[in-house]
């Protein structure tokens, strides 16, 4: 076994796929109904992307805000008895501050746009503890999600590494939102 993952959402096509590539590439594949069955975590993947076709602020903030929340807390015990300590996020380049182009899916943007401020409260609490977080946009309805889960394996599970030698530029060291493209976006 190469490590353990909780996935929190694999009734989405593209959560599906990730359970399916991480299983296929050896890991331990869990969800948040199997609590009981998990002794540690190495990584956690929240696969949350919730919109909803009202607009409702509330319940879309709640999916895409609080719930990645109490998630996040209620398995942080077993990813600090893990070895990899890394956080996956599924979010939209829609909801970037800078690539907002319209107020359509507003609740939606604004949930995901609270979301990133969250995340990078919880990487500055956590990554002088080890951990390390990827955001990540799988880019529905333009990429395949097979293909958006082969891509967010890769971003999950490796360093990224530093841009030309400068240790200012490692992305471990810096939060960074990638779409299924490998493209970085603002946020």
């Amino acid at each position: 076994m190469r490590g353990s993952i909780l996935i929190t959402n694999t009734q989405s096509d593209f959560g599906k796929n990730l359970a399916e590539v991480f299983a296929r590439e050896g890991f331990e594949v869990f969800t948040p109904h199997e609590f009981e069955k998990i002794t540690k975590l190495d990584f956690l993947a929240d696969t949350t992307d919730f919109r909803d076709e009202s607009d409702d602020f509330k319940k879309t903030f709640r999916a895409n805000v609080v719930a990645p929340m109490a998630t996040l807390e209620k398995f942080l015990p077993l990813l600090d008895a893990g070895e990899t300590r890394r956080i996956f996020y599924v979010t939209s380049a829609e909801a970037s501050i800078n690539e907002t182009r319209d107020a359509e899916n507003y609740a939606y943007k604004m949930s995901k746009a609270a979301l990133h401020q969250f995340l990078q409260m919880v990487r500055n609490r956590l990554a002088p503890e080890g951990y390390t977080l990827r955001i990540f946009d799988p880019m529905p309805g333009k990429i395949d999600a097979a293909v958006a889960a082969e891509s967010a394996f890769l971003y999950i599970t490796r360093r990224r590494g530093t841009e030309n030698d400068d240790p200012l530029r490692d992305d471990e060291e810096i939060l960074i939102m990638r779409d299924a493209e490998g493209r970085a976006h603002g946020w």
